[in-house]
């Protein structure tokens, strides 16, 4: 999982980048038949669960700071609140 991490732009990691920011998209609008789709693109299934997780825990983390929050406290908050809370 390091080469995913470390990879140049424009190679495989910027195919799931885009990917992943699909199925985001997806999802925020409901829309279960292209988030499907985008899902079942050629990518390897861990790689792309990875740059799933990695850009989530970015943007939980950039929004704790931009807020003035520790990010351990959030991460706290959104374990205790669960799904309800979330977005």
């Amino acid at each position: 999982m390091t080469e995913l991490v470390e990879s140049e732009p424009g190679t495989d990691t910027r195919a799931l980048f885009e990917t992943v920011l699909e199925m985001a998209a997806s999802a925020k609008r409901g829309n279960v038949a292209r988030w499907a789709e985008a899902k079942s693109a050629r990518h390897d299934p861990d790689a792309l669960a990875f740059l799933n997780s990695m850009l989530l825990g970015v943007l939980v983390e950039n929004d704790a700071v931009r807020r003035g929050v520790h990010p351990t406290d959030v991460w706290g908050r959104l374990r205790a609140a669960g799904l309800d809370e979330f977005g």
